[in-house]
């Protein structure tokens, strides 16, 4: 149900734009993705990492003429994850994985400038997210036999979040500005959700050991540079 308000909420916020002057562009660049594991399944010897990733996203926002706050919708292709560094027995290698899960996210929020009247204004954004993961690279890990890895068993496929930030923008013409954009994006639901499993055969031992609960939330910090363009409809009596 909440996948269908949401799409709904999108088609009448497209559909409604289109009769009016609308804002709309493409943002892109890096982030930073982290995941905090609620479990202790993964030895001493490892330590969550960040990991990397390129962003982007098409929008599309309302026209606000006189500054006092816009409504956003934008549809992007963003990896989320993590990466653990294993240590070897005697210290003497790290090794690096990365975990990812390649997700379509659908934001809806408002933009809300300060109007400063400034070369570079600034201003805040707000918003909530809808997450579907389309891949993961996981199985790339099934190879090394390790009842300790994450499968795509246990991948949830919807999430969702929120997004706070905020940027500065510069105006190249009547139709046409810049911008840059930080934003904090945590996700309220988890992205991984493995429950307990008892009597499980560890490959490399044969011994029957239990797994406890294992799940994990996303947190990304993006930087991003974009550029808007208007489409500005103007009525003719």
């Amino acid at each position: 149900m909440h996948r269908i308000i949401i799409a709904g909420l999108l088609v009448f916020f497209i559909s409604d734009s289109f009769c009016q002057s609308m804002w709309f562009g493409v943002k892109a660049g890096p982030g930073v993705n982290f995941q905090s594991w609620s479990d202790g399944s993964f030895s001493n010897s490892s330590n969550t990492s960040p990991l990397f990733s390129l962003n982007g996203d098409l929008f599309v926002e309302s026209y606000d003429e006189e500054k006092k706050g816009s409504l956003y919708a934008q549809l992007g292709f963003h990896t989320r994850g993590s990466s653990f560094r294993f240590l070897s027995f005697n210290n003497t290698f790290t090794d690096v994985q990365g975990f990812k899960y390649h997700n379509l996210v659908l934001e809806l929020g408002a933009r809300k400038p300060f109007d400063l009247d400034k070369e570079f204004d600034p201003y805040f954004i707000l918003g909530i997210r809808g997450e579907y993961t389309v891949g993961t690279n996981l199985d790339n890990y099934l190879s090394f036999g390790s009842l300790f890895y994450p499968v795509n068993d246990f991948v949830r496929e919807f999430n969702y979040g929120v997004t706070l930030g905020g940027g500065f923008e510069t105006y190249l013409s009547e139709l046409t500005n810049v911008f840059v954009e930080m934003s904090l994006q945590p996700d309220l639901s988890f992205q991984y959700m493995q429950p307990p499993l008892f009597n499980i055969t560890e490959p490399w031992t044969q011994q029957t050991i239990n797994l406890p609960l294992r799940q994990s939330r996303n947190l990304s910090i993006e930087l991003k540079a974009g550029v808007r363009f208007l489409r500005k409809v103007e009525y003719i009596d």
